[in-house]
């Protein structure tokens, strides 16, 4: 089976059923054989604005079609390996897969109710009967059995529809596993690199630290010359105490981030080896979003929105059925006699049935049905909008941040590579007495702030790219930075 959704009429069928499934949900992906759901359009009205198809235009490279394992285009093994490490063992995940179990099983039993039903009975007995103004007992033994069969047909479709809202069903649940797996491996991606950045953080805080301790011997030098003042040591020493303090929030900061990372892949929060990997050393890929539709035909969870509508299409269609008349077929085969526990010379009998039943009143309840069946419809349409503008705006956002913070990191390297130039003078200028304590510290701040943007500007990138890939439901990547 298969869904194939066009790029704006957004149409919906079953010719195929998704085949990207983890190993952890391999018992989730049995299907029904022959079960279909009717192509009825959404008719959701969504005009995609001249200014986003200009700037997706514009976005002209190759793709490599990497979708399922969207992670792979950052090029970090670490990485690659906590997520499948997520989709094995984290137990929210393995809760959504027992969700595409149940809808499952449901399907199964509704399409059980399109075929006919068996029963078979046997009773076997002795009783006493006393006879009326008499102390006479008259007993009896009688043993019977027999086999039925039971069928509706399916006039008006309504079992099929019920069919069909339960396959429709199915098909949500199994998108909506999707939807966990991206949300999942985005929030592993996402904590990893915050981990990352975070010891890199700490790394240049500890390289602060020792440029201030540096600092503070030049200073302490000029003060035992007599060139210094006792306030401009005492000035170096409190800036050291602050480049000292900055350190321990940053320790702990490693210690929650790795926690959140060892509950994600289904770990204890702590313990364990601690993951390495050089922050620098991340790629940050380049991703070619496409047309706007691509993000319709990509997100799982609008693809679980229109599998809704479809479930409440099928449910309107059978509250309809449900007005009219059902005709049902019996038959029946019964054998009896008068022993106990034996069928010798057995009484036969065999019956056959042609039922048709209607529905005279019911107080509303059938209209009500499916009055409310149609309102569900509207409220999924309604979602389902407002859904799908979001991952359009979403998608936006997300190129523009990936843009920002792109253009930032290259303007920050400029700044503190001018900034290490200006220190190295500057502590020159210091020594030779042309420069005082207030300008050297000064300096220092505006490399020690770059320093820490830089970093901050690249996890931004990182942060957005992972957002991309999330918007556009996996996402396609095109080249590598």
């Amino acid at each position: 089976m298969r869904w194939r959704r066009s790029k704006f009429a957004m149409r919906l069928s079953t010719n195929t059923i998704p085949s990207r499934w983890p190993i952890s949900a391999c018992l989730a992906t049995s299907m029904v054989g022959c079960a279909t759901v009717d192509n009825e359009p959404l008719d959701v009205p969504v005009v995609i604005p001249a200014q986003w198809e200009h700037e997706a235009k514009n976005i002209n490279v190759e793709n490599e079609g990497i979708a399922d394992t969207w992670w792979l285009a950052f090029e970090d093994a670490e990485l690659s390996a906590l997520i499948v490490r997520a989709y094995d063992a984290n137990p929210d995940l393995a809760a959504t897969a027992q969700s595409v179990i149940q809808a499952d099983i449901a399907l199964k039993n509704a399409s059980a109710g399109l075929l006919p039903s068996f029963s078979a009975a046997a009773s076997t007995g002795r009783q006493a009967q006393q006879v009326a103004g008499s102390s006479t007992m008259v007993t009896g033994s009688s043993t019977s059995a027999s086999l039925s069969l039971d069928y509706e047909v399916d006039l008006w479709g309504r079992l099929a529809a019920t069919e069909a809202s339960a396959l429709a069903s199915l098909q949500a649940t199994r998108f909506d596993f999707e939807a966990a797996r991206l949300t999942l491996a985005g929030s592993v991606a996402t904590i990893w690199f915050q981990l990352l950045e975070t010891r890199q953080r700490l790394d240049i805080a500890r390289q602060n630290l020792e440029t201030a301790e540096r600092t503070l011997q030049l200073v302490d030098a000029r003060y035992r010359n007599g060139v210094a003042d006792r306030s401009e040591l005492a000035r170096q020493q409190t800036a050291l105490l602050v480049r000292r303090n900055a350190i321990p929030p940053l320790e702990y900061q490693i210690r929650q981030n790795l926690a959140a990372l060892r509950v994600l892949t289904g770990d204890f929060p702590y313990g364990g080896e601690t993951p390495a990997a050089q922050f620098n050393a991340i790629t940050v890929p380049s991703i070619d979003p496409g047309l706007p539709a691509n993000i319709i035909t990509q997100r799982p969870d609008l693809a679980a929105d229109e599998a809704r509508l479809q479930a409440a299409n099928a449910d309107i269609r059978q509250t309809r059925a449900a007005l009219l008349p059902r005709l049902s077929l019996g038959a029946a085969a019964r054998l009896s006699s008068d022993g106990f526990l034996s069928l010798a010379d057995p009484t036969r009998a065999v019956t056959g049935l042609l039922s048709l039943s209607q529905t005279l009143f019911d107080g509303g309840q059938q209209e009500n049905a499916t009055a409310l069946s149609q309102s569900r419809r509207v409220a999924l349409l309604q979602t389902y909008r407002g859904n799908l503008l979001t991952a359009f705006r979403e998608t936006g956002d997300a190129l523009d941040r990936v843009t920002l913070f792109e253009e930032q990191e290259r303007r920050l390297v400029v700044i503190r590579e001018q900034a290490e130039q200006t220190l190295r003078l500057t502590e020159i200028r210091y020594r030779e007495g042309s420069d005082d304590l207030l300008t050297l510290l000064e300096t220092q701040r505006s490399l020690f702030d770059a320093r820490e943007q830089i970093t901050r500007a690249r996890l931004d990138r990182l942060l957005a790219s992972v957002d991309l890939f999330k918007a556009l439901g996996g996402g396609l990547v095109s080249k590598r930075l």
